[in-house]
């Protein structure tokens, strides 16, 4: 006889572009089941070595929720956290997976465990990145070649990208390497993003040029690449932003600058940078800005940033078995001149505003409608 019972959730999570994070029940409803389960997942329940490393990731998932998602006042039920209380992980499995006529307690609990297994996926994520693997290598041929290339006169408190002297070279105002996120940073990061998953974090190493003004900016650019300290092949051009200044325009400032230097008229810096401001403003409707909408950044943040990959080598094995072992990783590069830098930093756009941003996001994700109907409506206005 022809079975033609789906199961709905499971198809809209393969088919249909719903996160697993955003599934609001398991298919699970036997002990046997929940071990098929996290067996197919990666892990063997039977394996003490692997039953140890999930208790850990328990452990930080609910460490996680009560430090950076829970307002004052809320809690997780202890019995889905107390080892002496939950004994066994398939049975946060087993309660996540009930769906029909649970009584209101139940119900409560059942939510509570499909927000911790949310987070533990997350951290699961992170951990099995090739970044926690390799940290070392990466940085090290990601940043080391680029470093070098920057210059640092502590004397007169210059900072160069490129040989400092005549125009071979781009002033900085600033060269920053972007701290690592902290594991609980890019767990929020990765709950308040539904298309987000380890795999594709795409900023974890990072660098920032803040330059002198926007002629500069485009300059360090030009650098980079003549330079071969990035390859425009391994530019990952989805991920592109300029909302500094459009290269359509760009181009044709470059070429009109060029003809006046061409007749004599001597050019400095600043009237550089006055003319690119007057060319903009004038033909702002022909403006071609490349805008990759991210819900956390006020819409007036100016920037240029692209993400480009470098093809990272390590070696693995021991003895006679040691091999190379070739991956690429993305590595993510920020340019902006520093009037822009400074506004930036404040406001709406400022650092700490657009974490928050997140932190909410992420915490409307994960607990879900545990949260108040009244905090989930003001969620979505925001």
């Amino acid at each position: 006889m022809i079975s033609f019972k789906f199961n709905k959730k499971d198809l809209d999570c393969v088919v249909g572009g719903t996160s697993g994070l955003d599934v609001g029940s398991l298919s699970v409803s036997t002990v046997d089941e929940a071990k098929q389960f996290v067996l197919a997942y990666g892990y063997d329940l039977d394996n003490q070595e692997d039953r140890d490393l999930l208790w850990s990731i328990q452990r930080r998932a609910v460490a996680l929720i009560k430090e950076q998602l829970l307002d004052e006042g809320e809690a997780i039920p202890e019995e889905l956290y107390d080892p002496l209380r939950l004994t066994d992980l398939t049975q946060l499995l087993l309660i996540a997976g009930q769906k029909e006529n649970l009584t209101p307690e139940e119900s409560h609990l059942q939510k509570w465990a499909c927000s911790i297994l949310r987070v533990m996926h997350v951290f699961v994520h992170l951990r099995n990145d090739l970044f926690s693997a390799f940290k070392d290598e990466i940085q090290g041929q990601i940043l080391r070649p680029i470093q070098d290339a920057i210059l640092q006169d502590e004397l007169v408190g210059t900072t160069v990208l490129g040989p400092n002297h005549g125009d071979a070279g781009v002033r900085l105002h600033k060269f920053e390497i972007k701290p690592f996120k902290t594991t609980a940073s890019s767990v929020v990061k990765l709950l308040a993003r539904p298309d987000r998953v380890a795999l594709n974090l795409l900023d974890k190493l990072g660098i920032r040029f803040v330059t002198r003004n926007m002629f500069d900016s485009f300059r360090v650019i030009g650098f980079l690449l003549e330079n071969h300290l990035i390859s425009f092949p391994h530019i990952m051009p989805d991920q592109s932003n300029n909302t500094l200044y459009p290269v359509n325009l760009f181009m044709e400032a470059m070429a009109a600058l060029q003809s006046r230097q061409e007749k004599g008229e001597e050019l400095t810096s600043d009237s550089i940078q006055e003319f690119l401001k007057k060319h903009l403003e004038v033909n702002m409707s022909r403006a071609e800005f490349l805008y990759k909408g991210n819900e956390f950044s006020a819409s007036d943040y100016r920037f240029i940033k692209f993400i480009v990959r470098k093809l990272v080598t390590v070696s693995i094995g021991e003895g006679a078995q040691r091999r190379a072992f070739r991956f690429f990783y993305p590595f993510e590069i920020q340019i902006m001149d520093y009037e822009t830098y400074v506004n930036n930093l404040s406001g709406p756009m400022a650092h700490d505003e657009y974490k928050n941003r997140q932190r909410i996001r992420a915490r409307e994700r994960v607990l879900g409608s545990l949260l108040m109907p009244k905090e989930n409506h003001e969620n979505q206005k925001k």
